[in-house]
């Protein structure tokens, strides 16, 4: 017996399906990501297909069959025309929704997620035009803090091992375990921290502000160019390490476009 109901939420990604059909996939308020069926919402002239782009928040009306979630009508809620009329936002949105399809599991409804996502849309809705050192910058800020919500939160105060706050220049990296270690403790275990590596104190005070500090710390903080690729190589390989799914292209290597 299917079932009708209604539910908040923000497109994430969409794909065809058969020949008129596309399949929706949705982070909700009440249910988190979930999948459903736009009938016909390929079709030129589909009345629902217009209401359904990415960068919106929306009510959608759902029919629960047994085997598919139908969408049978949706109104907008909030729209965020700032994203629409500047193309590195809507390339940052559209990358960092694609990042919590690719991360987030069906079903496992996390409201912090989802008001997470719409701050998100918000701030880009508000700030300037960036180019692509600050893009980039902004999109691994977002992916650090997807990764610290779905658990793999890494680590960049104390020590791994010994729990000891770490001095400047006398830590490494350690990508695996998912932070830093201290030096005497590299020097006293060299086997369990053999692939703990080097990384200035500048690159990981970036990672720290990306993580921990407000869109507008990212936006405003002036970016060492220097530091960028081993910044970005830490969160690049805590992605790749812990994520459910490994980005076709780099966090960096995306934003080139903007």
């Amino acid at each position: 017996m299917a079932i009708l109901y209604h539910t908040t939420g923000i497109i994430l990604a969409k794909h065809d399906w058969r020949e008129a059909d596309r399949f929706y996939s949705l982070l909700t308020k009440q249910d988190g990501k979930v999948e459903m069926i736009g009938r016909g919402a390929q079709k030129t002239l589909a009345k629902l297909a217009p209401h359904l782009e990415f960068c919106a928040e929306a009510e959608f009306l759902v029919v629960r069959g047994r085997t598919y979630q139908t969408i049978a009508g949706v109104e907008r809620v909030r729209t965020f025309p700032g994203i629409y009329s500047d193309f590195s936002k809507m390339l940052l949105a559209h990358q960092a929704l694609a990042l919590v399809d690719g991360g987030v599991r069906e079903g496992q409804a996390d409201q912090i997620l989802y008001e997470r996502v719409v701050h998100w849309l918000e701030c880009l809705n508000k700030a300037p035009s960036c180019g692509p050192e600050r893009a980039a910058f902004l999109l691994a800020g977002f992916a650090l803090r997807l990764l610290e919500q779905l658990g793999y939160r890494p680590e960049l105060i104390k020590c791994l091992s010994c729990r000891v706050e770490i001095q400047e220049g006398l830590f490494r990296w350690h990508t695996l375990k998912g932070g830093v270690v201290c030096e005497k403790c590299t020097i006293q275990d060299a086997e369990q921290w053999f692939s703990a590596r080097p990384i200035s104190d500048e690159s990981l005070k970036l990672v720290r502000l990306a993580l921990h500090g407000t869109f507008s710390d990212l936006l405003r903080v002036r970016i060492p160019g220097h530091t960028l690729p081993a910044f970005h190589e830490v969160v690049e390989s805590l992605m790749y390490t812990h994520f459910p799914t490994i980005p076709v292209v780099s966090l960096r290597g995306i934003c080139t476009m903007c």
